[in-house]
């Protein structure tokens, strides 16, 4: 199953399971990457709008946010929540190589985005071409996951047949060098990257494995025979104190066509 199935397949859930992580990580990229009143943004893999949101509300009516994603749902269902917003405009589109004229736009944003595309430093380059003069490109990474997260997901795959095999990410996301190292050789001149941290609190375990199954993971729940189910959300529940907080630390990099003047 492809990227753009899964977040197809999870877009009624995502973002939606009552746990603070992608809307104030994507206010934080957004913060960072400073919209102006006016300014065009294209927000590259929008799922359910939380950095879109955020842009529309910086940009202003003078200004414009187009947001595209590769998975039907998502861009229904985000359509559908910025109908009244006259500055945005939701389609489908390929945040790989975003179908748009050169020097469209005054920023482009990925939100936690970039790392799941066939090939990020064609994307940077990609993006880049599609930036005006003094333009921008901000997106999120992540630094480093709480430990019992990924120890969540091995109990997990341990209830499975055939759990679904981690996927390596590109090594431009190794560390803040890396990224630096990728956008400038994607032709961007100043490159800014800055940790953040985000804590997600769970109630218990049946509210972790439902925030689980509504973004990539689902994989993994989907690959846990239904009747196992269950069995595997008690022993996720034996293994954890409840009320339990994930610290997760997430890189935002801002990429410039042109060095700050000091």
């Amino acid at each position: 199953m492809s990227v753009a199935d899964i977040f197809d397949r999870v877009a009624s859930r995502y973002d939606s399971v009552g746990v603070d992580f992608f809307t104030p990580l994507a206010a934080a990229l957004i913060a960072a990457a400073a919209p102006k009143p006016g300014e065009h943004v294209l927000d590259a893999g929008c799922g359910r709008g939380a950095a879109l949101l955020a842009s529309a509300e910086a940009v202003g009516p003078t200004g414009h946010v187009t947001g595209i994603d590769f998975a039907p749902g998502m861009v229904s269902r985000t359509a559908a929540a910025t109908a009244g917003l006259p500055q945005v405009t939701v389609q489908w589109g390929d945040a790989q190589a975003p179908d748009f004229p050169t020097a469209s736009f005054d920023l482009v944003t990925a939100a936690l985005v970039l790392f799941f595309l066939p090939d990020p430093p064609a994307a940077l380059r990609n993006h880049r071409a599609l930036l005006r003069p003094g333009g921008r490109l901000a997106f999120s990474s992540f630094a480093a996951h709480d430990p019992r997260y990924p120890a969540t997901l091995r109990l997990l795959s341990s209830f499975a047949p055939a759990p679904p095999e981690r996927p390596s990410l590109h090594a431009m996301f190794n560390s803040p060098e890396t990224l630096r190292e990728a956008t400038t050789a994607a032709g961007f001149a100043h490159t800014e990257t800055t940790e953040v941290s985000v804590e997600s609190t769970f109630t218990d375990a049946t509210q972790l494995v439902r925030w689980i199954g509504s973004h990539m993971g689902s994989q993994v729940i989907e690959s846990i025979p239904e009747s196992q189910r269950p069995e595997a959300t008690a022993a996720v529940s034996t293994s954890h104190e409840w009320p339990m907080t994930l610290t997760t630390r997430v890189n935002l990099t801002v990429a410039s066509m042109t060095t700050p003047v000091s």
